[in-house]
């Protein structure tokens, strides 16, 4: 027998206006462990702790994170922007991962106080990756996580943040800027997770996108497949310049893992 879908309420509609909308994903990684088959990873870019975005929608994106029970979390970067007075604000923001926790710079980052945001990062116990890759132990078999700095400030050293990684490791690869897979995924396959474009913050169909070309952005929103690398690019949480949002609005995403035999896999 049909049951009735309940209508949710004009309270909880306004409720869900004011979360950033929560995107689940079942992804293909080349080269993944079968140790790694089924884990889960939130992924949050773009905070923005300012003036324009709500500190509380802000720290509603992280306790939507938490609640998802992710095994490994990473951030791309934009944490602040504009004044370094937000910089104290971050750490109670983003406090409460109990697992994993990897993060790269964005622009915003050093234009403010690149050094007050990772100390505040690492006063939480999390991973601040500049140029650098970490390799961590989950379910038992070793996930290399390569971290790779800001390009639009030209802290980015691709050569540098890749020496010495394991080639057979898992791989998760973190950028704030999107543009940077096409070096990337020259150094072989993986997961490549970015930001900074808040997915055209409002997207026009057809204009946007262009406009991006023009600027030198071929990578707005979503996923991208790139030789053996997949990259995807996250809408954000917060905002830089103006709070409206159109046609790609504040995201949590979470993907999870799977083996993928060849590069003809797709997303689901």
């Amino acid at each position: 027998m049909a049951h009735a879908k309940t209508l949710p309420t004009a309270a909880e509609t306004m409720r869900r206006a004011r979360l950033p909308v929560l995107h689940r994903y079942d992804v293909p990684v080349v080269a993944l462990d079968p140790a790694h088959e089924g884990l889960r990873v939130a992924h949050l870019s773009d905070l923005h702790v300012g003036s324009l975005t709500s500190h509380q929608f802000i720290r509603s994106a992280v306790e939507m994170a938490q609640a998802e029970q992710p095994d490994l979390v990473v951030m791309t970067g934009d944490f602040v922007c504009y004044s370094p007075k937000f910089v104290p604000l971050l750490g109670s923001l983003v406090r409460g991962f109990e697992v994993p926790t990897v993060c790269v710079l964005g622009n915003h980052d050093y234009w403010t106080d690149g050094h007050g945001v990772t100390a505040e990062l690492v006063r939480e116990q999390y991973t601040v990756l500049r140029n650098q890759h970490t390799r961590i132990y989950l379910r038992g078999a070793p996930l290399t996580i390569v971290g790779i700095d800001d390009a639009v400030t030209r802290q980015n050293d691709i050569a540098r943040a890749f020496r010495g990684v394991h080639p057979h490791d898992s791989r998760i690869i973190l950028t704030h800027v999107p543009s940077l897979i096409e070096p990337i995924s020259e150094r072989g396959g993986g997961l490549a997770l970015a930001g900074h474009t808040h997915g055209g913050h409002v997207q026009i169909p057809g204009l946007t996108d262009l406009v991006f070309r023009k600027l030198g952005q071929h990578f707005v929103k979503g996923f991208y497949r790139v030789r053996d690398s997949l990259l995807y690019v996250n809408s954000g949480v917060g905002s830089s310049s103006v709070p409206i949002r159109a046609g790609a609005p504040a995201e949590l995403a979470i993907f999870t893992l799977h083996t993928a035999p060849s590069v003809d896999e797709q997303v689901r």
